[in-house]
C-alpha cells in the first residue's frame, strides 16, 4: 500500500494512508465552531487591537471555510480525505471548495464545489493515458483548453480523476503492467470515484443536491470513458457528452503503429515540406465548397481528395510525391484494417493536413504497443506484429473499447447523449464518431427513434478536441441540462461555437454547431459572425 506525503499546510494531511480510517468530523459540527470563532473574533474587534482599524470576517466566508476544512481527514465509501481548501473568489473564479480523496491502489479525485452553487455538476474525463489530476487542463475547468468553458464561473461544481495511477511515478502507458492500475484505467475508475465523490456533494449540499441532475463530459479518452459509461453503467448519469471518442481504442492505437512502420520505410516518410503541400492541395480543391475560402474546410466529405492528384511526373520537388511517398499519404486517407481484418480503423477527412496533426499517434501508439499489447518496456514497438497478439489484443479491447451501439438500458432511464468531433483531427478521425453514431442510430430503431436522445455535431475545422483554423469552444453542457430538466433539445435553437485562440489575434471566427449531417454554408456577411451561416445539407 503506498502512503502519501504531502507538505504539512492548511487544508492538507501532514501524511495520510490510502487506507487509514481518521475520525470523523461533521460538517455542522465544524460550522458550530466556526460560528463560535467569529463571535469571538467580533467581540475582539470591538475592543480594538492597536493594530489600527479591526478585521471582521464575514459570517458567509467563515461558513464557507467550516464546512471546507470540515472534510478533511474523513472517509467516504472507501475514500480519505487528504486535502480541504477553499479558494478565494478571482475576477474569473468564484469562490469554491477543492477536496482531494484518494482510493487504493493510486485511484485519486478532486470535487470542486462553488459556495454559490447552480445546482448542477459535471464529472469531467481525462485523456491519453490520463495519470494527472494536479495539471490545470484536467482537474481545473476554469483553465481548461477542452470541454464546455466557464463551468467555475457559471457555478457548476466538478469532479476529475487521475483513473488510477500518477504519470509522475509511472510515466505514459508503463502503469499497464499492473493489473489494478490497467482495470482502473480501462473502465472501473469512474464508478469506484462516483460513489465517495457524490457523498461528498450531499454532504455539502445536503437535499439540494439529491434532486439534480449530473452529467459526465469528456474529450478524446474522456470521450471514451464516457460512452463507457453509457454502455457499462448506463445507471450512472443523466446526460452524457461525449466528444471525439477514442472508443475504438484497439483499433486507432493499432492504426498508429501502422503508419509509423510504413513512415519508415526507405524514402517513405513525408517532409514539412510535403505535408504543408498537400495541405495547400486540399484548400485549393475544397476550401470553398462551403461558400466561402477560409482556411476552414466545411463539407470535407464532398472534397474528394486523393493524393495521387499529386504524384512526381519528372523530377522530384517539395509539390510533388514518390511512389513511396504516396503510399504514406494515401493511408491516411483511405480506411484500413489490421491483424487480418479483425481490426478497422476508418480513413481520415481532408483539411488541416500540417507536419504537428501528421505525427501518427508519436509515443502514444509506441507505448500501447510495449506496454499494453507486449507488456515489455524494453521492445521495439515497430517491430511487433499484431497478428500474433490477437489474443492479447482482445483481451485488451474487451477492458478497454467503448463500441457497443446497444445503449437500450441508458435510453430505459430517460438518458441523453451528445457526441461531437472536429473535422480536422488527426488523431482519432472524425469518421469514427461518425461510424459509431450510425451505428446507434441502426440499433436503437431508426432516426426519428434515435433522435429522442442522441445528437451528433462537427465541427468543421477543428483539430483534436480544440484548436485548428476553426470554431472550437462551445458549450454543450449548458444545453445538455436544458434537455435533462426542461425536454429542450439542443437542436431546437442556434448553439453558436467560436474560435479560443485565433491565429492572427483578432477576432475570434464564429460558427453555428450544426447536427450532422449538416455543416455551416455561407451566405453572405461577415465571414467571422455565426449569423453569416446556416445549417445546410447540401
Amino acid at each position: 500500500m503506498q502512503t502519501l506525503q504531502t507538505t504539512s499546510q492548511e487544508g492538507t494531511t501532514p501524511t495520510a494512508s490510502r487506507t487509514a480510517e481518521p475520525p470523523a468530523r461533521s460538517a455542522v459540527s465544524l460550522l458550530k465552531s466556526g460560528i463560535a470563532l467569529l463571535a469571538t473574533a467580533g467581540l475582539a474587534g470591538c475592543a480594538g487591537s492597536g493594530d489600527g482599524e479591526a478585521v471582521v470576517t464575514s459570517p458567509q466566508a467563515a461558513t464557507a471555510q467550516s464546512l471546507c476544512e470540515a472534510f478533511l481527514g474523513r472517509s467516504f465509501d472507501g475514500a480519505t480525505v487528504t486535502r480541504a481548501k477553499l479558494v478565494a473568489a478571482t475576477s474569473d473564479v468564484p469562490e469554491h471548495c477543492i477536496v482531494r480523496g484518494e482510493m487504493p491502489k493510486n485511484l485519486d479525485f478532486d470535487v470542486r464545489m462553488p459556495t454559490e452553487w447552480n445546482q448542477r455538476t459535471v464529472f469531467r474525463g481525462g485523456g491519453g493515458f490520463d495519470g494527472f489530476l494536479d495539471v490545470g487542463y484536467i482537474s481545473d475547468p476554469a483553465v481548461s483548453p477542452v470541454g464546455s468553458p466557464d463551468l467555475p464561473k457559471r457555478g457548476y461544481a466538478t469532479i476529475a480523476t487521475n483513473h488510477g495511477h500518477d504519470m509522475l511515478t509511472s510515466p505514459g502507458a508503463s502503469f499497464a503492467l499492473d493489473q489494478d492500475m490497467l482495470t482502473d484505467y480501462a473502465y472501473a475508475s469512474v464508478a469506484r470515484v462516483l460513489g465517495p465523490a457524490k457523498a461528498i456533494l450531499r454532504e455539502r449540499y445536503g437535499d439540494a443536491f439529491r434532486s439534480t441532475k449530473m452529467i459526465y463530459e469528456g474529450c478524446s479518452g474522456g470521450g471514451r470513458q464516457a460512452l463507457m459509461q453509457a454502455q457499462r453503467n448506463p445507471d450512472l448519469f443523466d446526460g452524457i457528452i461525449s466528444r471525439a471518442p477514442a472508443n475504438a481504442y484497439t483499433s486507432q492505437f493499432l492504426w498508429y503503429q501502422k503508419i509509423q512502420k510504413q513512415l519508415a520505410k526507405p524514402g517513405a516518410a513525408l517532409s514539412e515540406a510535403k505535408i504543408k503541400a498537400i495541405g495547400a492541395a486540399v484548400y485549393a480543391k475544397c476550401d470553398s465548397l462551403d461558400g466561402l475560402a477560409d482556411k476552414i474546410v466545411g463539407r470535407p466529405e464532398a472534397c474528394g481528395f486523393d493524393p495521387a492528384e499529386m504524384a512526381c511526373t519528372g523530377a522530384e520537388t517539395d509539390s510533388c510525391l514518390t511512389p513511396s511517398q504516396l503510399e504514406s499519404a494515401k493511408l491516411f486517407y483511405a480506411p484500413t484494417s489490421i491483424a487480418n481484418g479483425r481490426f478497422a480503423w476508418p480513413a481520415f477527412l481532408p483539411g488541416g493536413e500540417s507536419p504537428t496533426n501528421w505525427a501518427g499517434g508519436g509515443e502514444l501508439g509506441r507505448d500501447f504497443m510495449r506496454y499494453m499489447v507486449a507488456q515489455d518496456g524494453s521492445v521495439d514497438p515497430l517491430s511487433l506484429d499484431p497478428e500474433q497478439y490477437v489474443p492479447r489484443l482482445e483481451q485488451l479491447s474487451s477492458m478497454i473499447d467503448a463500441v457497443d451501439p446497444d445503449l437500450s438500458r441508458f435510453r430505459a432511464r430517460n438518458g441523453k447523449l451528445i457526441l461531437w468531433t472536429g473535422q480536422t483531427d488527426w488523431l482519432i478521425t472524425a469518421n469514427n464518431a461518425t461510424d459509431y453514431y450510425q451505428r446507434v442510430v441502426q440499433q436503437n430503431g431508426g432516426q426519428s427513434s434515435a433522435d429522442q436522445f442522441v445528437e451528433y455535431y462537427t465541427a468543421p475545422g477543428v483539430d483534436h478536441c480544440n484548436g485548428g483554423t476553426g470554431a472550437d469552444k462551445v458549450d454543450l453542457v449548458g444545453p445538455m441540462f436544458e434537455w435533462l430538466e426542461k425536454g429542450i433539445k439542443p437542436s431546437s435553437s442556434v448553439i453558436v461555437a467560436e474560435q479560443r485562440t485565433p491565429a492572427d489575434g483578432g477576432t475570434p471566427a464564429q460558427r453555428p454547431l450544426c447536427r450532422y449531417p449538416q455543416y455551416p454554408k455561407y451566405i453572405g456577411g461577415d465571414p467571422k459572425a455565426a449569423a453569416s451561416f446556416i445549417c445546410a445539407a447540401s
